[in-house]
Formats: C-alpha cells, sequence, structure tokens
C-alpha cells in the first residue's frame, strides 16, 4: 500500500509537467532531432546523384524529370535559396520536410491520442529515416500521403455538411498530387478502403457513402489531373507518353527489380525472415502464462515472479544481440532494422484483430478485441499504410520503416489500449512485457542509430572523423571518413591542376554526384549511366551526339554484373579509343580520361 502511495505520488508530479511538456519542449524535440546528424557523411552516389539532378534541372533526363514531377521542380527551386549552394545547405532544408511532417502528425492527432504518446512515436519514426532527405521523391511521397490520410481521419470525425465536403476534397486532392511526386503512388487511392469501413462501422447510408467517395475521387482527378497537365503543357503530350512507355518498360523488364511480383516477394522476404527470428518469443510468453497460472498466496511472490520473467525477457535480448538479429554496429541498417519489423508485425497483429473485432460487432457477433470505431478505423489505416507504402520499390521493406510516422503513434496507441483493457490479471503479463521489449529496444537502437548513421560513408565502421572546409567548397562543413575527403580531395585537385573544372563531366560508374561535388555540368542527359533504367541505346545515342569532349570519369573497377553495364562499357571503350583520350590520373578508385588534342 505504500508502494503504491509513493508511485502515485510520484506519478502526480510528472503529471505537472505534462501540459507544458506537450506543449513546448515535445515540439521542439521534433523540430531538431532530425537534424542530429545533419552535416554527417559526404556520399556521391544516391545523395548526390539526386543533388545534380536538381541542380542541372534543364540538362535532366526528361522520362526521369517527369517521373518524379513535383521532387524535381521542388529541389531546382531549394538550390535559389541562401545557403543552398553547398552539400549542407540543401541537407539542412530538405531535412525541414521531416520535421514537418511530424509536427503535422503531431498537432493534427493531439485531441485523439496522448500528446506524450504522439511524441514518442514520432521520436521512433524520426529516428529510423535512413534514406537521405536529399531524396525529396521519398519524403515528398511521405508527406503528401500524411497530409492526405489526416484530412481524411479529419472529414471521417466531422459531422456531415460542407466542411466535411471540403476535407474529402482536400484529402482526395492530395492524395491525387502525389501522383506527379511519383508515379507507383498512384496505388495510394487504396485509402479510399478507409472511408468505406468507416461508413461501413457507422452504418452510413449506401447514398451517402457513394457521395462522399465521389468527393474523394473528385478531389484526386483534381490534383493528379493539373500536376500531370502542367507537365504535358511544359514537355509536350509525347514527351509524357513516352515516360510511361519508359517506366512500363521498366516494370514489364525481366531484369528489373522494380516490378510487382518483385516487390511482394522482397517483402515477404523481409517478414519471413523477421518472423523466423520471432518464434522463440512464443515459447517464453507460454512459459510466462503457465508461470502465472500458478496460485501465488502472496502479492511479494507475484512481484518477484515479474522481477524474474523481465530478467528473462533480458536474457532473450541478450540472446538477440549474440545472434546477430540485434547489433550494436550503429553506423549500419542491422541495428534497428529487425527491431522495427519486430514492431511492424506486432502493428500487423492488432490491426488484423481490430478489423476482425470491428466487423463482428458490426454485424451482432461478440468481438475479439473491444474498441470504439474510432480505434478499428485506426486500424485500418495502419494495415493499408503497411500494404502500399513498398510497393513499387526494390528496397525490400526499407521504405516502409522509412515511413513510420503515422504508423509508430498508431500502433503505440493500440498497445496501450489493449495492455489497459487486460490488466484483470497477472497472466498477461508476459506478452505486454514482450510487446513492451520489442518497443523499448527499438527506441533504444533507433535513437543510436539515428545518431551514428549516415547513407553509404562510414557504413563499414570506418569513423568519420574529417571535417571539410575549402577543400572542395561544395562539400564545405560536411563530416566524412578521412579517407573519403583525401581520395575526392586529391581527384578535385586533379581536375583544377588540369584545368578541367571547366569542362562537362561523362561519369561512369557509381559516383554519379562527381558533377555535383565539382561543379560540372553533365555531358550526357544523365550523370548515372550504369543504371539499368539508362538504356542501353540512350547512352549510345547520347555519346554519338556530344558536341564537346568531356573529361571521362571511371571507376577504376567496374562491376560488369548488371544488367547492361559491359555493353555500355565497351562503348565508352570505343568512344574513348576512337577520340585519343589519355589517362592524366589513375588510382585504385578512379580513372581520369581527357582529351589529348583540340578537335
Amino acid at each position: 500500500m505504500k508502494n503504491e502511495r509513493l508511485r502515485d505520488r510520484a506519478y502526480s508530479k510528472l503529471k505537472k509537467f505534462q501540459p507544458l511538456s506537450e506543449q513546448f519542449l515535445f515540439p521542439l524535440l521534433l523540430l531538431i532531432f532530425p537534424f542530429l546528424s545533419v552535416d554527417q557523411g559526404l556520399d556521391i552516389s544516391d545523395t548526390l546523384y539526386s543533388l545534380g539532378n536538381y541542380t542541372f534541372y534543364d540538362l535532366m533526363d526528361t522520362n526521369w524529370k517527369l517521373s518524379i514531377f513535383i521532387p524535381s521542380v521542388f529541389g531546382h527551386l531549394l538550390t535559389f535559396l541562401p545557403g543552398a549552394g553547398t552539400v549542407l545547405g540543401m541537407k539542412i532544408y530538405t531535412t525541414l520536410v521531416i520535421s514537418a511532417m511530424a509536427l503535422l502528425v503531431y498537432y493534427s492527432l493531439k485531441t485523439v491520442i496522448p500528446g506524450w504518446m504522439l511524441f514518442v512515436g514520432e521520436w521512433i519514426a524520426e529516428s529510423v529515416c535512413w534514406c537521405p532527405s536529399i531524396i525529396l521523391y521519398n519524403y515528398l511521397t511521405y508527406f503528401f500521403m500524411t497530409l492526405g490520410i489526416l484530412l481524411l481521419l479529419a472529414a471521417i470525425m466531422t459531422a456531415e455538411g460542407g466542411r466535411q465536403k471540403r476535407r474529402l476534397f482536400l484529402a482526395g486532392l492530395f492524395l491525387g498530387i502525389n501522383v506527379a511526386v511519383r508515379l507507383p503512388n498512384v496505388l495510394e487511392a487504396g485509402f479510399i478502403l478507409v472511408l468505406w469501413f468507416a461508413d461501413f462501422l457507422e452504418k452510413k447510408k449506401l447514398r451517402d457513402s457513394i457521395r462522399n467517395t465521389l468527393m474523394c475521387i473528385c478531389g484526386y482527378i483534381v490534383g493528379a489531373g493539373v500536376c500531370i497537365l502542367g507537365a504535358v503543357v511544359i514537355y509536350g503530350p509525347s514527351s509524357y507518353g513516352s515516360m510511361l512507355n519508359w517506366l512500363f518498360g521498366i516494370a514489364n523488364d525481366s531484369q528489373s527489380t522494380h516490378g510487382a511480383s518483385s516487390t511482394l516477394r522482397t517483402t515477404l522476404e523481409a517478414y519471413g525472415h523477421t518472423l523466423s527470428v520471432m518464434i522463440v518469443m512464443i515459447p517464453c510468453i507460454v512459459a510466462g502464462v503457465i508461470l502465472f497460472q500458478l496460485k501465488f498466496k502472496k502479492v511479494w511472490m507475484i512481484r518477484l515472479a515479474k522481477i524474474l520473467y523481465l530478467m528473462g525477457i533480458l536474457i532473450l535480448v541478450r540472446y538477440y544481440f549474440a545472434e546477430g538479429v540485434f547489433t550494436t554496429n550503429y553506423y549500419y541498417y542491422d541495428s534497428m532494422f529487425q527491431a522495427a519489423m519486430m514492431f511492424i508485425i506486432l502493428s500487423i497483429v492488432l490491426d488484423i484483430l481490430d478489423i476482425i473485432s470491428g466487423v463482428m460487432d458490426r454485424l451482432g457477433y461478440v468481438s475479439i478485441m473491444p474498441g470504439t470505431n474510432g480505434e478499428r478505423i485506426f486500424a485500418m489505416l495502419s494495415i493499408l499504410i503497411i500494404l502500399i507504402t513498398p510497393l513499387g520499390s526494390d528496397n525490400y521493406t526499407f521504405p516502409l520503416i522509412n515511413n513510420l510516422i503515422l504508423l509508430a503513434p498508431i500502433s503505440l496507441t493500440q498497445l496501450r489500449r489493449v495492455i489497459r483493457r487486460s490488466r484483470g490479471g497477472a497472466v498477461h503479463f508476459p506478452w505486454h512485457s514482450m510487446s513492451m521489449m520489442v518497443v523499448v529496444v527499438l527506441l533504444v537502437q533507433g535513437t543510436l542509430f539515428k545518431y551514428g548513421y549516415s547513407f553509404i560513408d562510414g557504413m563499414d565502421g570506418t569513423k568519420r572523423d574529417t571535417r571539410m572546409s575549402s577543400e572542395i567548397p561544395k562539400a564545405a562543413g560536411l563530416v566524412t571518413t578521412a579517407d573519403n575527403a583525401s581520395e575526392l580531395t586529391k581527384l578535385y585537385n586533379v581536375l583544377a591542376d588540369n584545368d578541367l573544372l571547366d569542362q562537362k563531366l561523362l561519369q561512369f560508374g557509381n559516383a554519379p554526384g562527381m558533377p555535383y561535388l565539382f561543379d560540372m555540368e553533365p555531358a550526357i542527359y544523365t550523370s548515372w549511366p550504369i543504371l539499368a533504367s539508362n538504356r542501353i541505346e540512350d547512352f549510345d545515342n547520347a555519346l554519338m551526339n556530344m558536341s564537346d569532349y568531356p573529361v571521362i570519369v571511371t571507376d577504376a573497377v567496374i562491376n560488369t554484373d548488371s544488367y547492361g553495364v559491359s555493353d555500355k562499357l565497351d562503348i565508352l571503350m570505343d568512344y574513348i579509343a576512337s577520340n585519343d583520350y589519355n589517362i592524366v590520373f589513375e588510382d585504385e578508385k578512379y580513372v581520369v580520361y581527357a582529351i589529348s588534342h583540340n578537335q
């Protein structure tokens, strides 16, 4: 009794700080947390490739530009802002998109989810954002998806009338706009199932449901239509048609990893692997249930049993670290990936139970899990985010892990509700504890991952200990590894010493960020020609139609296993040989070719 009074007293003292924290501290932390490692890493692959596309927007491949129309335009506009002339400046601007999403969810759902729980959920979501913020076609996808979903939820929770219609229209509008962010986002039209499910639970008349659906569809058509029309006006109908043919060609290519079958296979592989390592939890929970079925005569015996069970969970966590399920490699994905997947699987289980319970309630049967219609609607939303987010990607379930901005707080709310409603006996303690273990591990591992990780640069464990200054102007202020700083600075000096920085640059290999980093205009339509999406015939035509003789930089060792790389390399070598190029620099990483005489 005394312990309970002490606990209640401590809780009441903490409760006093809750309003202040929720009003000021939590939003401030969510605003600044994504900037924790903003100066870390100098990646000249995906990150600077995107920056190059924004900077050299007019030279960018039209197919690629149209397929990610809004990110291309938005990224290009950002380059005109003060301080955006460096990698660090652009990273700061684009990181604001992550902060904005977290704050948008925090303030929008604060009336239905406790502020502290929203904070924890958003903290988790921000901590496992592994994708560079500069790759805007990912983050703008999440931004417009989140905005559309929040408006859809607001419409569902609004009484019928003009306000509800406006919100339904706007929800459709932003989800429609997302089609111009990335064409596979057309699948987000599936979020209309949330509205239908809500109408089903609330026994809406079919006429009203159809009217609401049409309002969403109108918004969707306007959002997608205006953006597509804008692109067609700027680039012409034939260019847009050509882009669609190009995308469908990639999706249907047997060598492509972007097709539906490939996406489904890799997604199922990810879930299968995580489920295989979670199986050991089942006997642990069963053993705990048996333990707490025993008749304890004293309260202290129950407390001792709980302490012993928690110690068992710590042993299980230690086992997971020993087996490499969790790791301390906070510079790499494996430190948090399986914990995040366990959290998602836990969410799926809760979602399915909630949805089935909602249907059973609606049909007049006894439900599996008590809950309100609003809670069941959240469950439907959660499962749709899980299903839709990875579609069209070749990155396993990483896109979903990168998009926990709504999923994390919703899942935490579901878990809290189920735990609070099943406090009837100690028999529930084992699965309560196991679920909380997953949340706590993800929270800790995600936070440490956020601190130690930088995309590509240092992912092999090499310490980033060198801050760039004026050696390469575009890289000023970034912290990278000593080897990366030395190699790139050496290459930049070679180009400068040979008066080559004013020429165009053709990069062949996995360093497509070189044109941006060295501020050299790309010689052809792409700075990453080895990608399978850049067809062999297009690369050949681009080389044959160059008016200048650019500087050519290739990787010293080129992996020709990927589709089309060997043929493209042969074409490039023939071009170099037939135009009297000389090697002006060569080391273990790069080879630089320049023309030997005026043509």
